[in-house]
């Protein structure tokens, strides 16, 4: 069995338990999994849609872990809790794993995932450590998009905004207004804060805007857009593997480091922060993406991105032999 140990993050949402489940529902048929987390109303409501073995744990420390053959961490922060199941994991000498989200601290593990750990497009043999933004455990769907054709037309018009499930809708509000301004073509990835009436709200004030679907991946809608404005947090890769240029939003100095790094790469360009949003520096902001510009840094992404990492995380698991 495979454990996950996951929580809904004041810092980035469902984020964590979303990636978790994708995984736990890829590798249930042949492999038992059961994904762990603190009691909450979104994570509870969250999980009751999907078809998967879960338990909530007040302690994690006690989780009963007969049978499992690797725990898995997805955490932004550990808990002295989280902390003594590690330990309790490595003592019984069941393989340990480790997730790390953007500015997470690594915790000594058997195995750790680092899509942010440099440029690195495979395990690393003498460890089997993932690390490097090919190691981006992303859904399947972004791996076709990655190789998908693609054009690029003369004017910037179709905009996908995927800036986490925390944003309040006043901030999303007023970037749809700004985009709306400027003529733009919206499609929204709606958050945790969203509800059903504030998108009625939106679609009747801004008429043309749409919402991705619940269940729907946004690959297809970050590969139909001709600019993603995502947050500098993982947003970054998905925007990347489909080879759509992005303009990373930076609220504290760990998003403006990893922001800078990656429009460095070439894959997208660094804003600032939400409020500095407005119609003249966004069209500045915009003006040098050419056709051809915006090509390149597609190209560039496609590079750094091949949406293979969730295949190369399973091999690792077959290598140690945690599944079959």
């Amino acid at each position: 069995m495979v454990i996950f140990r996951a929580d809904v993050s004041p810092r980035s949402g469902l984020r964590s338990l979303r990636r978790c489940a994708y995984l736990a529902a890829l590798l249930k048929k042949n492999n038992g999994t059961l994904l762990c987390c603190r009691e909450d109303k979104k994570a509870a409501k969250f999980l009751s849609e999907r078809n998967l073995p879960f338990r909530f744990v007040k302690d994690p420390s006690t989780l009963d872990l007969a049978g499992a053959k690797a725990l898995i961490f997805d955490l932004d922060d550990f808990s002295p809790a989280d902390t003594a199941l590690l330990e309790k994991a490595r003592q019984v000498g069941i393989k340990t794993m480790q997730i790390l989200a953007a500015g997470s601290s690594g915790r000594p593990v058997d195995i750790q995932v680092c899509p942010f750990c440099g440029p690195g497009q495979a395990a690393t043999p003498a460890t089997g450590h993932l690390a490097g933004a090919a190691s981006a455990l992303l859904h399947h769907k972004f791996r076709h998009f990655n190789t998908a054709k693609r054009k690029f037309r003369k004017n910037i018009k179709n905009i996908f905004i995927n800036l986490g499930d925390l944003l309040p809708y006043r901030d999303l509000r007023a970037i749809v207004d700004t985009l709306h301004r400027l003529r733009f073509k919206m499609k929204i990835m709606p958050g945790l804060n969203l509800k059903k009436a504030d998108k009625r709200n939106l679609m009747k004030i801004y008429p043309g805007i749409h919402f991705c679907g619940k269940s729907e991946s946004p690959a297809r809608a970050y590969f139909e857009a001709d600019l993603a404005l995502v947050p500098a947090e993982e947003e970054i890769l998905e925007a990347a593997a489909v080879g759509t240029p992005a303009l990373y939003f930076c609220q504290d100095l760990s998003q403006e480091v990893l922001a800078a790094a990656w429009a460095e790469r070439q894959a997208g360009l660094k804003f600032g922060k939400l409020e500095d949003l407005a119609i003249d520096s966004f069209r500045d902001t915009i003006a040098p993406l050419t056709p051809e510009r915006r090509e390149q840094m597609g190209a560039a992404g496609r590079n750094l991105v091949d949406g293979l990492g969730v295949q190369r995380f399973f091999e690792v698991l077959k290598d140690n032999g945690i599944i079959k």
